[in-house]
C-alpha cells in the first residue's frame, strides 16, 4: 500500500480513526470512508434520509456498545467536524485531503488543487473590484467538483451566492455536500458525467426547514439553469415531446391549460419553494 501523504495535520488523527472503524467492521478502509460519507449525509439532512441510514447500520452495530464500528464513525464525524470549525477561516478541506491522501492514492488522477492554487484563481475570476456586481447574487459552477475546494474558494468573497458542483464519483459528491451544507452554502452537488449531461442524484445544500444542510431533490424541483446544466438533451424523457407541445398550442389556443401549463407551474412553484431556505 502507497504511504498517506497529507496536507494537514488534523488528517492524521481523523485516520486514525478511520482504520478503528473498518477493522471493527471487518471491511476496507476505503469501504469504511464510503460508508461514513454516506452516514454523515443521512446525518445532516434533518432526518430526511432516514431509512438510508438504518440500512447502513447493521454492518456497523456488531459487539458491545463503545467498541462498535459504528461508535468508530460517530467518533470520525465529531472530529471531522471539530477539525473544520477549528479551521473555518483557513477553509481547510480535511475530509478531500483524508479522500485523497489516505483512499485513492491518484486513483483516476483524482490529485486535488492545493487550497493555495483554489484560491488564487479565485480571487482572478470572481473579484472584478466592482462592489456594486459583486454583491448581485451569482452562480457558479464547477463540472468537476471534486470535494468542493474551488467552490468553497469562491465562497470565502461571495458566500450569498449560489453554487452548484457535479462530478462522476459518488464520493466526491458526498464529500462536496458535505463540505457545502456544513459551511452553508446554498446549491446543489449533482452525480453524474458532465460530458455526457447526466443526472443520477442530486443534492441540494443549505439550511432547510427540517434543521438539515443537504437534502436529496429531484431534477424537476431544480431552478432552469440547474435542469439545463445536468440534462439538457430531451432523450431521457424530461424535455417536452412534439406532442406536448401540439397539446400545449391547442390548449393555448382554447384557452385553456394543458399538462405541460400544470407541470410547467409546478416546478415554478418548487423553485420558488426552493429559493426561501
Amino acid at each position: 500500500m502507497a504511504r498517506e501523504q497529507f496536507f494537514y495535520a488534523e488528517t492524521t488523527g481523523l485516520l486514525k480513526t478511520l482504520d478503528e472503524a473498518a477493522r471493527r467492521a471487518g471491511v476496507s478502509r476505503g469501504k469504511a470512508f464510503e460508508d461514513f460519507l454516506h452516514f454523515t449525509t443521512c446525518c445532516l439532512s434533518g432526518g430526511l434520509m432516514e431509512e438510508q441510514y438504518m440500512k447502513l447500520v447493521p454492518q456497523y452495530s456488531e459487539g458491545r456498545k463503545g467498541r462498535r464500528a459504528i461508535d468508530s464513525i460517530a467518533e470520525l464525524f465529531g472530529k471531522a467536524i471539530s477539525a473544520m470549525e477549528e479551521t473555518r477561516d483557513e477553509v481547510k478541506d480535511v475530509l478531500g485531503d483524508l479522500y485523497a491522501g489516505g483512499i485513492t492514492y491518484g486513483e483516476a488522477g483524482q490529485y486535488y488543487t492545493p487550497q493555495a492554487i483554489t484560491d488564487l484563481m479565485a480571487d482572478l475570476t470572481t473579484n472584478d473590484g466592482q462592489d456594486d456586481e459583486a454583491e448581485k447574487r451569482r452562480s457558479v459552477c464547477d463540472p468537476c467538483c471534486g470535494s468542493g475546494r474551488m467552490l468553497m474558494s469562491v465562497a470565502r468573497h461571495h458566500p450569498h451566492w449560489q453554487f452548484v458542483g457535479q462530478d462522476v464519483d459518488l464520493r466526491c459528491v458526498r464529500l462536496c455536500a458535505i463540505n457545502m451544507g456544513l459551511r452553508n452554502m446554498y446549491g446543489y452537488v449533482v452525480w453524474g458525467d458532465s460530458l455526457k449531461l447526466e443526472q443520477k442524484l442530486v443534492y441540494r445544500t443549505g439550511f432547510n426547514i427540517n434543521g438539515g444542510v443537504i437534502r436529496e431533490v429531484p431534477i424537476e424541483s431544480c431552478p432552469a439553469p440547474v435542469q439545463q446544466f445536468v440534462n439538457e438533451t430531451a432523450e431521457d424523457g424530461d424535455a417536452p415531446t412534439t406532442t406536448d407541445k401540439a397539446e400545449q398550442n391547442e390548449a393555448e389556443s382554447s384557452g385553456e391549460s394543458s399538462p405541460v401549463d400544470a407541470t410547467t407551474q409546478q416546478t415554478r412553484e418548487r423553485t420558488n419553494q426552493l429559493e426561501l431556505f
